[in-house]
């Protein structure tokens, strides 16, 4: 992809501009705020929208000409379809699946009983899966056994932390309940023998909690869905663990701040995948993952903190089609979006701009 140069600016409401400075070479999209300084001598890019600014990248690349795949970019559910019903459930990935993502992403946690289940959570990956934000009490998800957290767990309707809004959360009282916390077999199960759920559809394993490399891979080697699954986590030796009882499996090292070193960290625990978040995804760092034979996913971050990036960056937070399509145009081989409907227009119409340039061509 060819990022010109242009040093333009972008009227947003009464005598303010906007400008987007991407560095040379580029670690990150720099969204920035409002601000009336002129742009420097540097690599200048401006986005513009309705309000404030949205996505707009100027560049002629086709993305199926990847050397690495011949086929449009995948899109991946990010904790299934969260905003059509609650993430990590059954039915959000269905409604995945149903939209015609490629596949989804989960988050697991091996509980004191010994069972994986779905889960998210708040916290730090030093003290992850805690519970205030998303069920209302103090804790941890790793404090109960999988039948505790099935039956005494309720998801506060009102959170921030969730995109569906309070009506697509069920509770006991419901006839259709769906809202609970799921083992991680019964998700593989479902997604396995649903009917709406294609046989090549993805399963991507973030190993959120300590302790579930192994029984991930083994339970996943039990229903002989190995070629379904692959695994990621934030904690590369967690993903290292596969490879050493699983060398085949696919695994992808997760990057949140991004650090100067990360091809070689990721080469060192034999990561097959770098998982950039989106803000990071930029063209410079897509080729150099690629000339390292490494394949690649962006990843969005979760309702109430794309909400928070939307405040700071003034042109993020919707995820949009135009900002779906400014993060494909790094040439990134997939998305793992929350909103996998649009994420797939983006990318169909971004194919169908390419084959039609390449007929014009």
């Amino acid at each position: 992809m060819k990022l010109h140069r242009v040093f333009d600016e972008v009227e947003v409401g009464e005598g303010s501009k906007e400008y987007i400075t991407v560095n040379s070479p580029p670690t990150q999209h720099n969204f920035t705020e409002h601000h009336a300084e002129e742009p420097n001598e540097t690599n200048t890019f401006f986005f513009e929208s309705n309000h404030a600014v949205s996505y707009f990248l100027f560049s002629h690349q086709n993305v199926t000409d990847d050397i690495h795949h011949n086929h449009r970019p995948a899109v991946i559910g990010h904790r299934g379809s969260l905003y059509t019903a609650l993430e990590n459930t059954s039915r959000s990935f269905i409604d995945a699946a149903k939209a015609g993502a490629d596949g989804i992403e989960l988050d697991v946690f091996l509980l004191k009983c010994g069972t994986l289940v779905v889960f998210h959570g708040t916290g730090t990956d030093q003290s992850p899966g805690l519970l205030k934000s998303y069920c209302g009490i103090d804790g941890s998800i790793l404090d109960y056994t999988a039948d505790e957290a099935r039956s005494l767990l309720t998801f506060n309707k009102h959170s921030d932390q969730f995109g569906c809004g309070p009506d697509m959360i069920t509770d006991d009282n419901h006839d259709d309940h769906y809202c609970y916390v799921h083992t991680l077999e019964e998700v593989l199960l479902t997604l396995r023998d649903h009917p709406d759920v294609k046989p090549e559809f993805l399963i991507k394993i973030e190993l959120k909690g300590p302790g579930t490399a192994l029984p991930s891979v083994e339970l996943v080697k039990k229903h002989n869905m190995m070629h379904r699954c692959q695994f990621a986590s934030f904690n590369h030796e967690r993903i290292a663990k596969v490879k050493s009882v699983a060398p085949d499996a696919t695994t992808g090292a997760l990057w949140a701040d991004l650090p100067s070193d990360f091809l070689e960290r990721c080469l060192e625990v034999q990561a097959d995948e770098v998982h950039f978040r989106y803000d990071t995804c930029t063209q410079n760092n897509v080729e150099a993952a690629h000339n390292a034979g490494l394949r690649t996913m962006a990843w969005f971050r979760g309702p109430k903190a794309m909400g928070t990036d939307a405040i700071k960056y003034h042109d993020v937070g919707n995820e949009d089609v135009n900002m779906y399509k400014t993060v494909l145009q790094s040439g990134v081989m997939s998305l793992c979006a929350n909103r996998p409907a649009v994420a797939l227009e983006a990318v169909l119409e971004q194919v169908t701009r390419c084959i039609s340039d390449d007929e014009e061509d």
